[in-house]
């Protein structure tokens, strides 16, 4: 668990929106930014020099990310975890329920890898979304794809706008999908039901999604269960024998030549095959 150059941008991202004054991590998380990329990033946002070389320098001494969430504005900094071996300031086990004196205490409440972890998802985040104050936000960085064998989950983007849903008291603001690489470009990633279609993406290397979230006003969370939207459309609009399965992303080049490009050619053409492949952009805007 740790903020990376990806994560990072995302927090320095929304920091104009989101108050980190009261802030929680769910696990402590590590600083895997180099001094050179810290650097980089925070002179980017107009942080003083000096300050910015002071939390450097904790962070990268300390080996955690608690200096770095300072600067950016974090009062109070605490860390739940299943275990102290990394001197978290909670001991819990997010498979459980959250104790009442958790609830609403957060500002912010940062998921920067550790939710795909936990077997008991729909209680862990029930869990971390309880945390979070009206008015606050959860904040979200995790794996949607190839990352296999790294947690228990990857997460479609699906999932979150479901989750983070006025019936539950929540909205998005912003979900984002990157890859996890120095300079990889994000693209913006529009709720389905909007697009009308499944949102798809297919690429070749491992990718997060980000998702920051207001909570609006307190609901009972999950006292409706989430559907996938698409298929509410399909079960309102079309019953018996005549139902369709809903509509599919647009084929994407890679897929079309998939299927009509002969094995030999294919062979050739491997090595300068483009390394990020993507399914379908349909409901995704580079930023």
């Amino acid at each position: 668990m740790g903020v990376d150059p990806q994560a990072l941008r995302f927090l320095l991202r929304s920091r104009s929106t989101v108050s980190f004054e009261r802030f929680l991590t769910l696990g402590r998380q590590a600083c895997h930014v180099s001094r050179q990329e810290l650097e980089r990033q925070l002179r980017q946002n107009n942080f003083p020099l000096t300050n910015i070389r002071s939390a450097i320098e904790a962070a990268h001494t300390s080996r955690f990310i608690e200096p770095v969430l300072e600067l950016l504005g974090a009062r109070d900094v605490e860390s739940l975890d299943f275990s102290d071996y990394e001197q978290a300031t909670i001991v819990h086990d997010m498979n459980k329920p959250i104790p009442e004196n958790l609830k609403g205490r957060y500002s912010c409440v940062f998921d920067g890898g550790t939710l795909e972890h936990v077997f008991d998802f729909p209680q862990a985040i029930e869990n971390a979304m309880e945390m979070v104050a009206v008015g606050g936000h959860f904040l979200g960085v995790g794996p949607v794809n190839n990352f296999p064998g790294h947690g228990f989950y990857q997460f479609s983007p699906e999932l979150y706008w479901r989750i983070f849903s006025e019936p539950n008291g929540y909205a998005v603001e912003e979900m984002l999908v990157c890859e996890n690489r120095p300079g990889a470009p994000c693209y913006r990633i529009e709720d389905p039901v909007r697009v009308g279609r499944r949102v798809q993406f297919t690429n070749s290397r491992p990718a997060y999604v980000m998702v920051r979230a207001r909570r609006l006003r307190q609901r009972e969370i999950f006292k409706g269960i989430p559907q996938q939207s698409d298929y509410v459309t399909v079960w309102s609009s079309q019953t018996g024998s005549g139902a369709r399965e809903p509509r599919q992303g647009p084929e994407s080049v890679r897929d079309w030549a998939k299927r009509v490009v002969p094995e030999p050619i294919k062979k050739i053409l491997r090595p300068w095959w483009p390394e990020v492949r993507r399914l379908s952009l349909s409901g995704f805007k580079k930023i």
